[in-house]
């Protein structure tokens, strides 16, 4: 009787674990692009967010994105190797990057990228970038391709 109940017990007490929680899984692809008059830039998130529910309640939530920000000189490009002093910044509501650079500017300089968890860009983000070179500054915002940008 007791291998009976022992062999009954781990089955029903998974089953009871496995309907009392469950897991909605929502992905946001987003691109957001925008420009200024010397430049212009992408970026590009895919993210998740994996909520645990358990008694209809929120219990805990797992996030993780991939982005890339791509940042094209709307010149010459021949013009680039030209350039001295190169910064660029850019920062959403998730957070944000940069890159400096002494000398030439090569094309590989206008791209960054990663994977992460945490905070991510919603729809109606904004992300702000700032480019500053040999003296010239230049601002502009993306916004979600699907803005009307």
């Amino acid at each position: 009787m007791k291998k009976i109940v022992r062999a009954l017990l781990l089955p029903g007490v998974m089953l009871m674990l496995l309907t009392s929680c469950n897991t909605e899984t929502t992905h946001f692809n987003y691109t957001f692009k925008g420009e200024s008059e010397t430049w212009s830039a992408v970026y590009g998130q895919t993210a998740s967010q994996k909520l645990i529910i358990k008694n209809d309640r929120v219990k805990d939530s797992e996030t993780s994105k991939r982005y890339t920000f791509d940042l094209h000189y709307k010149g010459e490009q021949s013009d680039l190797g030209e350039i001295k002093q190169f910064k660029y910044s850019y920062k959403g509501t998730s957070g944000g990057g940069s890159r400096t650079q002494e000398g030439p500017v090569s094309l590989d300089m206008l791209h960054s990228g990663g994977d992460g968890t945490g905070a991510f860009e919603r729809e109606d983000s904004v992300i702000k970038v700032n480019v500053e070179w040999d003296g010239h500054s230049e601002e502009f915002e993306l916004k979600n391709d699907k803005q009307g940008n």
